[in-house]
């Protein structure tokens, strides 16, 4: 059977789907007929133009504010909104999970992958209807699966997985490269935000981008603003902080300890803004988190710091002159041998005990092989 609607269920954070992506053009180049939709599991409001108090909305991509907004491969969105969903209980709870059920059946799929091994993702696969449905072997629902590839993103990397998934359904996947389209719109925010600042055209611009999605995997902001002061004192190098909404806390902690004054980047949590700016960069450094994947994904260099422990997963990249990571090597005195239990200090606000391992000056001493790998790419009036 040729499938000619096909479902993606897929978390719905930054990193998630650019991952997602080099998945999405391999099915589409397969089956270049069939309509995809892409089901987000959304933590943070992704919203329609039009109102909708359902507890999944959909559209086209064009009308959502998505990373997959512009993503060729995507014929339509659908979005639950996860926290609205689990604010409900009781019968209202039951009524909207029946609603998502039955926004799901009306389309008719013939195709359900699950793209992370979660009991929900498998149910709505099998409450669609859809007569092939994909997850992977290893979970608790496994049986209302049909195809049951045997994999683990622990094995080799989430992008891998992805990849892996929609494999198992007679696609060939020739490349593992994302996909970000930039339109005209954010380039020019980029080329206005720079002129603003009055960029020199020797300076080598590095985004610091200190949000991630737990306090637990966010570098210490004392760190951050060490390593921002001594970037600064070097010649030829200005830092940008960039950060949205959800990152003011850690923002205001950095900016408590910089000695030195920071060009700051708001891009109000609009991705396209996020990567026309980085797409102007050097270098961008970050936690573990989005802006790491949309920097590799507009062809940046970048420097994650991540948890000792976590590599299995998420350290999806090469380690090369493009993609770097800094983890902490000691003896962890909060969590197990070979075990990460996100434990931060008793006395601290962010960062595990792992992550504060990672020195300033590793990260200086990685950034300078870095950028001196590469050329300024950063345009000037």
């Amino acid at each position: 059977m040729i499938p000619q609607k096909i479902l993606i269920i897929s978390e719905g954070q930054l990193g998630d789907l650019l991952l997602l992506t080099p998945a999405l053009r391999a099915t589409k180049r397969a089956f270049t007929s069939a309509r995809i939709s892409v089901l987000i599991v959304e933590r943070r409001k992704a919203p329609i133009s039009r109102s909708s108090h359902a507890p999944i909305s959909k559209g086209s991509p064009f009308q959502i504010n998505s990373v997959l907004t512009s993503n060729p491969n995507v014929d339509e969105l659908l979005i639950v909104d996860r926290d609205a969903l689990r604010s409900l209980s009781g019968p209202v709870r039951l009524k909207a999970e029946l609603d998502v059920v039955r926004a799901l059946r009306k389309e008719n799929f013939d195709v359900a992958i699950c793209m992370f091994p979660e009991d929900r993702f498998v149910l709505w696969a099998f409450a669609s209807g859809a007569k092939i449905r994909v997850g992977q072997r290893d979970q608790p629902l496994h049986w209302l699966l049909t195809h049951k590839p045997d994999l683990r993103k622990d094995s080799h990397g989430v992008l891998k997985y992805y990849c892996d998934l929609v494999r198992a359904i007679g696609v060939t996947v020739d490349s593992q490269e994302m996909e970000f389209r930039i339109s005209e719109r954010g380039k020019r925010w980029a080329q206005e935000f720079l002129l603003g600042q009055r960029i020199e055209t020797s300076n080598q611009l590095v985004a610091v981008h200190p949000g991630a999605t737990g306090n637990y995997k966010i570098w210490p902001p004392e760190s951050y603003a060490r390593l921002i002061d001594r970037l600064q004192s070097e010649a030829d190098v200005t830092v940008v902080l960039c950060y949205g909404s959800q990152d003011g806390e850690v923002v205001d902690a950095i900016k408590r300890s910089l000695q030195t004054h920071v060009l700051e980047a708001i891009t109000a949590d609009d991705v396209e803004k996020l990567g026309a700016l980085l797409q102007r960069c050097c270098l961008c450094v970050s936690n573990d988190s989005g802006p790491r994947h949309l920097a590799a994904a507009v062809g940046v260099p970048s420097l994650a710091f991540l948890r000792q422990y976590h590599d299995w997963e998420w350290k999806v990249y090469p380690e090369d002159d493009n993609h770097a990571t800094l983890q902490g090597t000691e003896r962890c005195p909060a969590c197990p041998s070979g075990v990460c239990l996100d434990r931060i200090p008793k006395s601290e606000r962010f960062g595990s005990y792992c992550m504060r391992m990672i020195g300033v000056e590793q990260a200086l001493i990685r950034i300078r092989q870095l950028l001196n790998k590469r050329p300024s790419r950063v345009r000037t009036q």
